[in-house]
């Protein structure tokens, strides 16, 4: 596994631009599956979760609502799980590096879903181990209420120019930029992107919504051909070109980094 270097935070979240956070993914995916660069492929996350990152996954209802469909254990513990014949709340022993993954995204309709979340909760192992170390010096483990992370639905969009206003901000807007990089690597993104102008037999250029029908249309079409190519959904696609300015408006654009 190829750790991140970067510098940390009082509170042990890492100080990384998100140009920064593209460069680790190629290095990442380089080190653990290179054949994915060399033209727009699907990543087998589990492969990646269980035998790159050595973490462990467990399939376990997280809660009632359903709108925590993944958690990552940073510290050996019971966490609470809902047991799935019960329907009550029980305890799950977890060691250290364990994912656990809503069952709900096993279905076939959730598959997007289901591989971007373990990436997410995998993001989380790559980069913000430290925040929930004991060695942490805002006490153990860290500033979070408990040692586990939960992705929640509805997380902050990462795509929008907004600055963090908290670790926990910063921390899910990482690893949800993280995820997408890693499904979507810079340099087979931009090889996607190419082929699809390719198509309609124009150079690749920057989309710009509103500016004519053509690219409206084209706005709608490349995040399909992305997330085809990628395994993921149209709007984790859509999210990534607007977050390199791929697609734009043309009235606002956001070029945070």
């Amino acid at each position: 596994m190829l750790n991140l270097a970067t510098s940390y935070s009082f509170s042990q979240v890492p100080y990384i631009t998100y140009d920064a956070l593209d460069e680790y993914a190629v290095k990442v995916i380089n080190d653990a599956a290179p054949e994915l660069l060399e033209r727009p492929s699907v990543l087998d996350v589990e492969w990646f979760i269980e035998y790159y990152l050595g973490m462990q996954i467990e399939y376990k209802r997280l809660s009632y609502s359903r709108q925590i469909l993944g958690m990552t254990a940073f510290n050996t513990g019971l966490v609470q799980v809902i047991d799935e014949f019960s329907g009550k709340n029980a305890p799950l022993d977890v060691v250290e590096g364990t994912v656990i993954i809503d069952p709900i995204l096993m279905e076939k309709r959730n598959a997007a879903r289901r591989r971007f979340t373990f990436m997410h909760e995998g993001a989380h192992w790559l980069l913000h181990r430290p925040a929930f170390s004991a060695n942490n010096p805002l006490g153990s483990p860290g500033v979070y209420e408990n040692q586990y992370l939960a992705a929640k639905e509805g997380r902050i969009d990462y795509s929008r120019c907004q600055t963090e206003r908290t670790d926990s901000e910063r921390i899910e807007r990482q690893a949800d930029f993280l995820a997408a990089a890693l499904l979507m690597p810079l340099p087979t993104l931009r090889m996607a992107f190419k082929d699809f102008f390719d198509y309609y037999d124009e150079r690749p250029r920057q989309i710009v919504r509103g500016s004519s029908k053509t690219d409206d249309g084209y706005a709608v079409l490349l995040p399909e051909y992305v997330a085809s190519k990628f395994c993921v959904s149209k709007r984790a696609a859509l999210i990534r070109l607007e977050k390199l300015s791929a697609i734009v408006g043309k009235s606002s654009r956001c070029y945070s980094t």
